[in-house]
Order: structure tokens, then C-alpha cells, then sequence
């Protein structure tokens, strides 16, 4: 297993538990994009970003007018992948995409439920939901809107008064809209989750190095990891190392890119009792983890290895002090790189280029929304029970201009 975040360890440990002997393989002290998210079981989001409308909203959002930034500096990274994504959002391509990941939505919440029940820790998942707030002459619009939408295993309902009041009370910017869904769940520490799997799946049997995985190579029967600290060598492969991964496997031509997400966190000095909170029009998500607040967003679509940008932070706390939120301490700061694949779904599932080699990447938005069902996921595939043909890691494989050439041919 290459890949120590939280899809990493969440798949480590049902494939230990599955009665396999795993290595897991991944760099110290990693802070991976999983740890740095909203915290949010996200079963309402059924519908993969790869539409035309996303890229309306790509080119009228841009900071710091909006949650969006693009990197134009890097022409060689965005355009491949951009030209992947428009062909992801013809409407035949959509229509797969949609099926395909609202199938798998479905699912996400009672394997995290199942998760948790194994690890004995069922205190790690809250199932209370999240409220999205709405602002503006139109907010009702956009309720009525969103109300009326396909949200999968999610159930939606207006605020009642008492509650809408309270939060209203509390945030120092008008409200006036808001909608409830239940359904929905988060985990209560995004840190010890990656802790709590880490200890499990060692107390297991499993075994972990802390190493950077450097290449991969096919020799007989076996695949052979290259490490900082040595060769390693296993009949299957599992690879789940964000979006490093491309970079392990080139003959895959996997076209993730880093779209990065900021947040900030503070303690809120035992003064929030609100539940967690989506400010639909400012594209900020608020998440108490205990002592704690977490203010997360952005999209901002770069390369992994570009320096963060501090206006993204110095926004977050300006958003913070209008909201009114609490603030009981300093801020402190992260930044992380969701793997995002041009459709807008994870690679899941088998290679056929390289026998034994497991994909368990490209989650984007939903990494931890979707960990628990790909552990499980990965454990039908390494005992050759394939996942859904849409979550191919193989289906980027032929360059996109030679597929182009063939299908007006």
C-alpha cells in the first residue's frame, strides 16, 4: 500500500483485516489532503464537477471574486487536463459519469458506519448533518432550487424557525435562506481518524515504513516498489499516494492535477454551538472539531510542488471576522492538493497495463467522503472482484488527441 492518508490507511487496514499481509508505504509526518478537508461524509455531492456549468462558474468565480484560481503560469499542466475535462462534460460522458458515481454515493455512509463499528470508535463519525446558508435578494431561488435537486441517500428540509433564528442570531451577516441535510455525516477529528486506523491496522499485523516510494517495476510474478529505504516486493500493489501518484505510474498517462484547497483553524473558546455550516455564496464550509474551528475553501488548480498563495489564508480570516464567528486564539494555517482526475471520479480498481497494480486515486472532493467504501472496494479487487469499468484507471491511457483522431475517423 503506497499512500498513508486517510484512503491509504482506511484500505491498509480492511485488506489486513481481509487476511492479506500489507506493507504501507508513505512519507512521515505527512499531512495529507484528506486531514486538511471540512471533515464533511458528503452524500449529497452525487453528481461528478465535470459539466459545462462548472466551467461557467471557472471563469466567473475567479479570486478574489470567487473560490476559483488557475495557475496560467503552467500551461503545460493545465491545458492537457483542461482539454480532457470539456470532453468529460459532453452529455454522453455525463450521463456515464453521473450514473456511475451516484451508484457509488450511495454507498459511502454505511461503509463509514461499518468503519467505525470495526475500529471501535463509533465516536469518530457524528451523523448530525450540515446546514448550507444562502444570502441575497435571490437566496429563496436557490433553496427552492436546491431543495427540489437529487441528493442521493440525503434528505433535505427547510430550517425550522428556532433553529434558523439561532444561527441567524450568532452570524453577523444577513440570512435569508437555509436548508438542513440529514443524511450526512463528519468525523469528529480528522487527525486521530488517521491515527485511529493507523493503530488498528498495525495492531492487525501490518507492517509500515515511513518512505517515499520512488518507481514501480513488474519482475516475473512479483512488482517491485523502489523506496528512500529500499526495494519492496508484493504480488499486489496498492496505489493511493494523492496526487504523487501520476508520477509512480507514467506508462498509465494518469492526468491528475493538484487542485488545492486552504483552510484556517482557530479555538473558538467554548462559544459555538451551531452545527457545522455551508456559506453557499462566500464557497466556505465551517466545522467545529471539538475546541476547534475550521474554515475551509477554495479550488485553486496548480501543481503540486507550486508555493501556496497567502492572500488564500488572509481571505479565509477576513471571512471569518465579518461572519462573526468566535476567535479564541491565533490562526494557524494549511494548504493541501486534492488528486483530481479530468471526469471528476476516482480511479478505483485494477490495471490492466500492470498485473497486481490497484488504483486507489483522483478522489478530488470526496476523498474522505468515499474512503471507507474504496478500502472496501479495493479488497473485492485484489481478490479479483473488479470494480465499476467507469472507475478504470486504464481509461486515460491512449492519448486524449490519438482517441479524438479515431472517433471522427
Amino acid at each position: 500500500m503506497i499512500g498513508g492518508g486517510i484512503i491509504g490507511r482506511a484500505a491498509a487496514y480492511r485488506l489486513q483485516k481481509s487476511g492479506h499481509a500489507v506493507t504501507l508505504v508513505a512519507i512521515p509526518d505527512l499531512q495529507p489532503a484528506s486531514w486538511g478537508n471540512a471533515g464533511h461524509i458528503a452524500t449529497e455531492q452525487i453528481t461528478p464537477l465535470a459539466h459545462f456549468s462548472t466551467m461557467r462558474r471557472a471563469l466567473t468565480e475567479r479570486f478574489p471574486a470567487g473560490p476559483v484560481a488557475i495557475d496560467w503560469q503552467r500551461p503545460a499542466t493545465l491545458l492537457p487536463w483542461s482539454l480532457r475535462f470539456m470532453r468529460a462534460c459532453l452529455p454522453d460522458q455525463t450521463a456515464r459519469g453521473d450514473a456511475a458515481l451516484g451508484r457509488l454515493m450511495r454507498h459511502a455512509l454505511p461503509a463509514w458506519e461499518r468503519l467505525v463499528t470495526d475500529l471501535g470508535a463509533p465516536d469518530l463519525l457524528d451523523r448530525h448533518g450540515v446546514v448550507k446558508l444562502w444570502e441575497g435578494t435571490r437566496a429563496r431561488d436557490v433553496q427552492l432550487a436546491a431543495q427540489s435537486a437529487d441528493h442521493g441517500t440525503a434528505r433535505v428540509m427547510p430550517l425550522v424557525e428556532a433553529e434558523f433564528s439561532a444561527i441567524r442570531d450568532r452570524i453577523a451577516v444577513p440570512l435569508d435562506a437555509g436548508l438542513r441535510y440529514q443524511g450526512t455525516a463528519h468525523v469528529t477529528d480528522p487527525r486521530r481518524v488517521l491515527d485511529t486506523l493507523l493503530e488498528a491496522f498495525l495492531h492487525a499485523g501490518g507492517r509500515s515504513i515511513e518512505a517515499e516510494a520512488l518507481s514501480l517495476q513488474r519482475r516475473d510474478s512479483v512488482i517491485c516498489v523502489e523506496t528512500t529505504r529500499g526495494a519492496q516486493e508484493a504480488d499486489h500493489v496498492v496505489l493511493a499516494c494523492g496526487v504523487r501518484s501520476a508520477k509512480l505510474v507514467p506508462f498509465l498517462r494518469v492526468p491528475l492535477i493538484a487542485e488545492r484547497g486552504y483552510h484556517i483553524q482557530w479555538a473558538h473558546g467554548g462559544n459555538w454551538a451551531l452545527p457545522n455550516l455551508i456559506f453557499e455564496n462566500r464557497a466556505l464550509v465551517v466545522t467545529r472539531f471539538g475546541t476547534q474551528l475550521r474554515a475551509t475553501s477554495f479550488v485553486e488548480f496548480t501543481s503540486p510542488d507550486s508555493l501556496p498563495d497567502p492572500r488564500k489564508w488572509l481571505w479565509l480570516e477576513d471571512q471569518v471576522r465579518r461572519l462573526g464567528l468566535p476567535v479564541a486564539s491565533p490562526f494557524t494555517r494549511w494548504h493541501g492538493a486534492r488528486p483530481t482526475l479530468p471526469d471528476y471520479l476516482p480511479a478505483i480498481g485494477p490495471s490492466r497495463t500492470m498485473p497486481g497494480l490497484h488504483a486507489a486515486y483522483g478522489h478530488n472532493h470526496l476523498g474522505l467522503t468515499l474512503a471507507a467504501i474504496t478500502a472496501e472496494m479495493l479488497a473485492d479487487s485484489v481478490a479479483g472482484r473488479a470494480p465499476m469499468r467507469a472507475f478504470s484507471p486504464d481509461r486515460f491511457g491512449r492519448p486524449l488527441f490519438r482517441r479524438m483522431r479515431k472517433q471522427c475517423s
